[in-house]
């Protein structure tokens, strides 16, 4: 509507010339004057005139002069001057002087300092200094071409407004519009209608907005649309400066990469095209599909006061998860990894568990004797220190970079002879570090979108629910880290350590690391007691996106109430070098130990509150996310105000005054004696 109003109003100023006062078409100068009648008219022929009309000069080859009609018809190399700086030139032209309007035709230019405009038709007002085309026209400044098939130009404010068919092509971009406006002093483009502007990487959509051909910058206020490649940036505004390779986008954003299939949303974003990142705070949350089968889908919903997106080559994540390790070295679970474990290898393959003892199954019911003890204080055993032989540093040549490998018990076999004496046994982190520096990823510039998540990290899934401080996902290895106090729940599951890493494969949720002071916590609905298994570090398993077995891995320790409905009640408090813990439906139904177990059983009578939990206990209920819509503010439905009733305005009635007409007292005559 907008955009219709505007030209309405253009084509009121271009007839304005009838209220303007009127002058008198003077004839300067001619090489020949001859009188005749043109079409039953008295008119002048003249051959080389020149006119003259206020500050305008106005020459051609030919021209009839209608002095009567204040008027003439001009013919060949017409030259319009107005103020020594507009020039019009034409073919054609048909003056008149009473309104000021001159219709041109055939070649015709208009130069305004740096602006030049060519059409076949063209109407100037000299009074109004408006200029406009009807059947296509075209405007060069500098290095910016504006083409349309209709146009105003305002010779006084260097304005051009263009209708249908708009394109502006300057070094940068090309622009395409319905309808555009033109400064040819500040070369600034503004779009009152549906507007594509393509660069050489990228494309900018717009029903109204700004573009400045000089620094590159555009601003956009409705139906905004970015994109560059496999990505696109939404929002109720847009900001973009095209040199800098800097965009902000407020209000309502969507950022999408579809090679990557990241989505990300809230109320405030800053892209840069340098890096392909995208920053977003305010409601800001991502978006990940998983798939529990081929016909169902779920997704998880992760929100933070801070999501970054950016690009990087698989040899810098590499890098940086190196980095990482070598941090955790000490405490990682690579250390002692369970899938090299025979042990674990067997229970996954459903094989028989050998242990060193006695291997003890925990179920509802206690099916083993266990002698009740009181509860005595365990007695601290200090472990002898493993003596270690010094190791040797070598330096490994390889096509990925080189990584220092410590190789200890390495011994010269034969003196002055090249050979290594056989080492029967190699540590498993040794072999890591060494399998990583011959690892393809150290030299991969493949890049792939990598995702950061700072400050109050919530997460939302219909069957596991998490929050931490800070979360990391990489779409290189499909692996979600959470950093600082995480903890994740699954159904009455509360699972938390110091870091905390969730693999997914084939968009499904395949296994989590829980790195140092793990611990698993799970409870009965309306219990007041808890199950409690903690360690080093826990390795856990999904089957069909829940919860299926977790593996504790050093200093494992349990506490667990046996449901039993016999009065014989008591609490089992056990330590193990591992325990394996298997879950139904997200829930805990059974411990087994692995390695010289010890287990304590107490009386429920006897447990004191210090004994009820492990040193590293923590249960936080109410901080669990509910649903998406708690954890992100704008997905939750917009509740209308309730709208007061206007109550019904009460009718007063109004008494009717009745007036009573007192009758006439009757007085008494006397009778006459």
């Amino acid at each position: 509507m907008r955009k219709y109003l505007i030209f309405l109003f253009l084509i009121v100023v271009s007839f304005t010339a009838w209220a303007q006062k009127v002058t008198r078409v003077e004839l300067i100068q001619s090489d020949s004057f001859i009188g005749l009648k043109r079409n039953g008219e008295n008119t002048n022929k003249v051959i080389r005139p020149i006119f003259k009309q206020d500050n305008a000069t106005l020459t051609c080859d030919s021209a009839y002069f209608y002095l009567e009609k204040n008027s003439f018809e001009a013919f060949g190399h017409v030259h319009i001057n107005q103020a020594d700086t507009i020039n019009i030139y034409s073919d054609l032209l048909n003056y008149d002087g009473n309104t000021k309007l001159a219709i041109l035709s055939n070649n015709v230019k208009l130069t305004d300092n740096d602006a030049i405009l060519t059409t076949n038709n063209f109407d100037y007002n000299l009074g109004t200094k408006i200029g406009r085309y009807y059947n296509g026209g075209k405007i060069v400044n500098d290095k910016n071409v504006l083409t349309s098939e209709n146009g105003y130009y305002f010779t006084q404010s260097k304005d051009a407004y263009f209708r249908y068919k708009v394109r502006v092509k300057s070094p940068e971009v090309l622009i395409i519009s319905d309808t555009l406006k033109y400064n040819t002093n500040t070369k600034i483009a503004y779009f009152f209608g549906p507007t594509n502007i393509y660069g050489k990487t990228d494309t900018l959509y717009t029903e109204n907005g700004n573009y400045n051909t000089v620094n590159d910058q555009a601003s956009f206020g409705k139906k905004n649309l970015y994109t560059q490649n496999s990505k696109s940036l939404k929002g109720d505004s847009l900001f973009y400066d095209g040199k800098a390779g800097y965009g902000r986008a407020v209000k309502n954003i969507v950022f999408i990469d579809t090679a990557q299939k990241v989505e990300l949303r809230g109320d405030l974003g800053v892209y840069k095209k340098k890096d392909e990142s995208i920053t977003v705070t305010k409601n800001a949350y991502v978006i990940f599909t998983t798939e529990k089968d081929s016909v169902s889908r779920d997704s998880i919903w992760m929100t933070a006061d801070t999501l970054r997106s950016s690009v990087m080559m698989k040899m810098e994540l590499f890098a940086m998860r190196q980095k990482i390790e070598e941090l955790n070295k000490s405490d990682s679970l690579k250390t002692d990894v369970l899938e090299d474990s025979p042990l674990i290898t067997d229970s996954l393959n459903n094989k028989t568990l050998q242990t060193d003892s006695a291997n003890l199954l925990i179920k509802d019911t206690l099916q083993a004797k266990v002698v009740k003890k009181e509860p005595v204080k365990k007695p601290e055993v200090t472990k002898p220190k493993k003596v270690k032989p010094d190791a040797l540093s070598f330096k490994l040549i390889t096509r990925a970079p080189s990584t220092v490998v410590l190789w200890p018990a390495v011994r010269v076999k034969k003196v002055n002879q090249l050979g290594l004496e056989f080492v029967p046994f190699i540590k498993t982190s040794i072999l890591t570090n060494l399998a990583a520096s011959l690892s393809l990823e150290a030299s991969d510039t493949t890049k792939i979108r990598i995702i950061s998540a700072h400050k109050k990290v919530k997460i939302f899934k219909s069957d596991l629910q998490a929050k931490a401080d800070s979360a990391f996902f990489s779409y290189g290895d499909s692996v979600l880290r959470i950093y600082q106090q995480p903890i994740v729940w699954a159904k009455g599951t509360q699972l938390s350590a110091d870091t905390m890493y969730i693999q997914m494969k084939n968009k499904k949720m395949d296994n989590m690391d829980l790195i140092r002071n793990a611990i698993v916590v799970n409870t009965e609905k309306d219990s007041t007691q808890f199950n409690q298994i903690a360690g080093k570090t826990m390795k856990g398993y999904f089957r069909k996106e829940k919860l299926d077995v977790i593996f504790v891995n050093g200093n494992a320790e349990s506490i667990y109430f046996p449901n039993d409905s016999s009065e014989n009640k008591g609490m089992m408090r056990s330590i193990a070098s591992r325990m394996r813990i298997n879950f139904d439906n997200d829930s805990l139904m059974q411990v087994s130990f692995i390695r010289q177990p010890e287990h304590n059983y107490y009386p429920i009578e006897q447990v004191t509150e210090e004994l009820r939990t492990l040193p590293n206990f923590n249960w936080k209920p109410k901080e669990r996310p509910k649903s998406k819509e708690e954890i992100i503010p704008t997905l939750r439905p917009k509740v209308a105000s309730p709208t007061k009733k206007k109550e019904p305005v009460k009718q007063v009635i109004k008494p009717k005054l009745v007036v009573i007409k007192a009758k006439p007292k009757s007085t008494a005559i006397p009778k006459k004696d």
